[in-house]
């Protein structure tokens, strides 16, 4: 079929078949839906881990906000209790460094957290004078039950005192478990 008006030329064709099937709406989606397809294939790779960041929970850095003002308020917690607590002994200067949690992508459950603590001493060696470091780390594992819901560990963790709060699905608390971890 050529163009109302126009000789027929059999090179134009294709192209005409083109006009034609963008001017049916089925055939428009369609061709749409099969671009988005092979361009799709040819990007950025879909996300298959089973296991995502908090932070990037539903997804990349949905929960980028949210998931920090919770650290900052972990670790403030964790700096108001520690010289009556944890940071007693061979260290003194306990520092909480950083939180993490593993999320479940499928289910959104958390599946684990880790808050990672540092402490060191710096001496100087008088025969020497050099500065002699003695310092340690420790990745304490956060308490919780199987299948703990996203929310459900904001929820708690969001709270005053967030370290002593029994945790959803374990009773037991941060604050428990740094106890066991630091000692």
């Amino acid at each position: 079929m050529s163009p109302p008006g126009a000789a027929a030329d059999h090179g134009s064709q294709p192209v005409w078949s083109l006009v034609m099937m963008l001017m049916n709406p089925l055939a428009t989606v369609s061709l749409a839906l099969g671009l988005l397809l092979a361009t799709g294939a040819s990007g950025a790779p879909a996300r298959q881990d089973a296991y995502v960041d908090l932070v990037d929970f539903p997804h990349q850095e949905a929960n980028w906000d949210r998931f920090y003002a919770l650290e900052d308020h972990l670790i403030r917690a964790f700096h108001e209790i520690c010289g009556d607590t944890y940071c007693e002994g061979a260290y003194s200067n306990h520092i909480a460094l950083q939180f993490r949690c593993s999320v479940h992508a499928a289910s959104g459950t958390v599946h684990a957290c880790s808050l990672v603590i540092g402490a060191g001493n710096l001496e100087v060696d008088g025969g020497t004078g050099q500065v002699v470091p003695d310092s340690r780390t420790w990745a304490c594992a956060t308490p919780l039950g199987a299948n703990t819901p996203v929310e459900a560990l904001h929820a708690v963790l969001a709270l005053g005192d967030p370290l002593r709060r029994p945790l959803p699905g374990s009773g037991r608390s941060m604050h428990d478990a740094l106890i066991d971890c630091l000692n």
